[in-house]
């Protein structure tokens, strides 16, 4: 009894191994017709974002997100599985970069210093400042901007937007050195 018993485990124990060994490399077989058809750029979107669904490798998802060829929603689809920041940082940066790409990585970015580097870039474009600006949530930033009589009119009145200091409007509405529609502007946010 006690041998039919061991040959029994012993085989369960065989098969699981072999089972095992098989799923392995039944796994890394799917990973590799996943990759072959999310970087196959001929491929189907559909076909392509369902493939990257099922991917883990971050340099895959890197090596997409980076690729300035690529299909825009395959790339932002592959910026959505990226988890290091570093790399939202090195494209919302990129200038040469696609706006809408830059923008949809400066919604990854969680450091203050980099929302504030940007905001705070006279050469940065418009837009993505603007986007950068809301994300920051320091009064003293929004101070800094209003008062700068060199910063871009929309810029200083979307910094005067997201203030409530009321001695920074009262500071702008008395200066007659400043910009008239800038000094309107905070007249009306005088209460």
């Amino acid at each position: 009894m006690k041998k039919i018993f061991s040959s029994i485990v012993c085989g369960c124990l065989m098969c699981a191994a072999v089972t095992t060994g098989q799923a392995q490399e039944g796994s890394a077989v799917g990973h590799s017709v996943l990759k072959q058809i999310a970087l196959n750029k001929n491929e189907d979107r559909e076909i392509r974002i369902t493939a990257l669904t099922r991917m883990t490798d971050q340099s895959e998802f890197r090596q997409i997100a980076l690729d300035k060829d690529e299909d825009r929603e395959i790339r932002i689809f592959a910026l959505t599985k990226m988890t290091e920041p570093s790399e939202f940082r090195e494209i919302a940066l990129n200038k040469d970069e696609d706006r809408e790409i830059r923008i949809f990585a400066l919604t990854r970015i969680t450091e203050p210093s980099e929302l504030r580097e940007i905001a705070l870039n006279k050469d940065e474009d418009r837009e993505i400042r603007i986007y950068a600006l809301t994300r920051i949530t320091e009064p003293s930033e929004f101070q800094e901007i209003a008062l700068n009589k060199d910063e871009d009119r929309e810029i200083r009145i979307y910094a005067l937007t997201r203030s409530t200091d009321q001695s920074l409007f009262s500071q702008i509405a008395l200066d007659n050195n400043e910009d008239t529609e800038i000094r309107k502007f905070a007249l009306l946010q005088l209460k």
